[in-house]
């Protein structure tokens, strides 16, 4: 397993348990990975090219539609498999955006290699379909306790926190809006949606694609932000 001094972070005995049962020819493989917090693992609606299991961590499942808000579902926790819900049932993108909540160990696998290990292991299967038919449970359990909110509280906030880091009376953000969804976890649309709204509402200006926030536009923006909690 590549960067196998990560392994010693490793704290649970019973994640090290499974560690040590993953075979020699997966193990060549793939990856162990650590996510600093608040790092975006998976975004909705992109392509699956790996399986990732958490092995130490927490993440937070959420979900962008098209009303404009986003849900946030149950936190997720080690052992689970991320992509695995969506490859068992023949989809090739992932259906939710997963974000961690603290700093993560994580296995990195190829979807072909983690299929022919689930096809090769009946115990892995079994993992597999607990992780997936417990996750589906608690969400069932805890559908009338889903937090929403507005995506552009995100942005809002997100957009207060860049000017607050600089010290100055007008910034200028260089970044992409693909940079600036992958940050939030929200797609390019989403965000490009919401600028739109801020830029009509005189709350921020943008020139060829670079946001500028005056000082005013960020009391502005303040302002709104308090307003919509």
């Amino acid at each position: 397993m590549k960067n196998n001094t990560l392994y010693n972070l490793i704290e649970i005995k019973e994640v090290q348990g499974f560690v040590n049962k993953i075979p020699d020819s997966i193990k060549n493989k793939c990856k162990l990975l650590k996510f600093e917090k608040s790092k975006i693992i998976t975004l909705k609606g992109n392509t699956i090219k790996n399986i990732y299991i958490s092995l130490q961590g927490k993440m937070q499942v959420k979900n962008e539609f098209e009303n404009g808000f986003i849900y946030n579902f149950a936190e997720v926790e080690s052992i689970s498999y991320i992509g695995a819900m969506e490859i068992m049932a023949n989809e090739n993108k992932y259906s939710s955006t997963l974000q961690t909540t603290t700093e993560c160990l994580m296995i990195e696998i190829k979807v072909n290699d983690f299929i022919n290990w689930i096809n090769n292991d009946q115990c892995l299967t079994l993992e597999v379909l607990k992780f997936v038919s417990m996750s589906m449970h608690k969400q069932s359990l805890n559908k009338g306790e889903v937090l929403a909110y507005p995506a552009i509280y995100s942005l809002i906030t997100y957009l207060i926190n860049v000017y607050k880091s600089e010290k100055s009376e007008t910034i200028y953000l260089q970044k992409s809006r693909e940079e600036i969804g992958s940050t939030l976890g929200f797609s390019v649309r989403t965000i490009n949606r919401n600028l739109k709204l801020l830029k009509e509402e005189k709350l921020i200006s943008v020139n060829r694609k670079v946001i500028s926030i005056s000082k005013e536009q960020f009391n502005k923006l303040s302002y709104k932000l308090n307003s919509i909690k």
